[in-house]
This record gives C-alpha cells, sequence and structure tokens, in this order.
C-alpha cells in the first residue's frame, strides 16, 4: 500500500464499513486510468456503518472526521466532504441509488489483504451517461469502448 488512497480504503475495510468506491477510483479499476484529486465511496446508510465510518476516519490524516457526527449524515442526494490529505466524498444516497441497489453492481480488488469493493463498468456507466459534467461523458466513453474489446 503505497498511495494514501489506499490506506484509507484499506483502514475503512478493516473496520467492516460496508462501502463501495464510486467516481474516477472505480473509473481506474475498471481499467481508464485518469488522474483524480478525490475518492468517492458510496456508504450503507446505518447509524452502525456510519459510526464505523468516523471511527475510522479519527485515526486518518489529521482526523478532522472527528468533528463529524451521525447527523451530519443523512439518507439524502449528496455528499459529505472530508478534507485530510485529499478530499473524500462520501455519499449515502448517488442519483437515487443506495449501497444495497449497487452492491450486486460491484467488483472487488485486494488493496494490501483487504477485499474492497467497487462499481464495475456497466453501473458507473449507468450512474454516468445522463450527466453534464464534461469529465463524466469522457468517463462514459472510456468505460464503453473498454467493454467492447
Amino acid at each position: 500500500m503505497n498511495t494514501p488512497y489506499e490506506k484509507l480504503l484499506a483502514k475503512l475495510g478493516r473496520a467492516d464499513v460496508n462501502f463501495i468506491i464510486v467516481g474516477g477510483v472505480a473509473v481506474a479499476l475498471n481499467g481508464f486510468v485518469r488522474t483524480t484529486e478525490d475518492v468517492g465511496v458510496l456508504i450503507d446508510y446505518s447509524v452502525e456503518n456510519v459510526t464505523g465510518l468516523l471511527d475510522a476516519l479519527k485515526e486518518f490524516g489529521e482526523g478532522h472526521a472527528r468533528e463529524l457526527s451521525v447527523a451530519d449524515f443523512s439518507d439524502s442526494e449528496g455528499a459529505v466532504r472530508i478534507i485530510e490529505d485529499f478530499p473524500l466524498d462520501v455519499f449515502t444516497i448517488i442519483r437515487g441509488k443506495r449501497y444495497a441497489d449497487l452492491i450486486g453492481s460491484t467488483q472487488t480488488t485486494q488493496i494490501g489483504d483487504i477485499d474492497v469493493h467497487y462499481l464495475n463498468a456497466a453501473a458507473l456507466i449507468a450512474l454516468k451517461k445522463d450527466s453534464q459534467r464534461e469529465q463524466d461523458r469522457i468517463d462514459v466513453s472510456a468505460l464503453r469502448s473498454l467493454q467492447n474489446r
């Protein structure tokens, strides 16, 4: 584990946090490697899971997550952005989909000795295909090209 991203994702996995990697890191794990400045995760929205996430984050980076509580997370669209060594965007719903809706559309990768879930190409395409963001349109095109190989 070399990158701060990997260290964080492995830490969440060791803490048994239910999460799925989404966004640019998931795109890269599907084969279209591009730069990204943040990590996005979709978490299972439950008090126990959010508490586990916050407990794990207290010991990461400078520990800015210590200032957060379960009440800062809601069962609605949008992300809670936590900035440590890099921005971490934590979603409970993304484009109308929850953790339970998307866990069946994941693949796993191993970081150290920990398996972590990330969205597969088809799920990423479905989430990003109607986006107006230029980067999302680029991701969709690249992911479709990779699927057609």
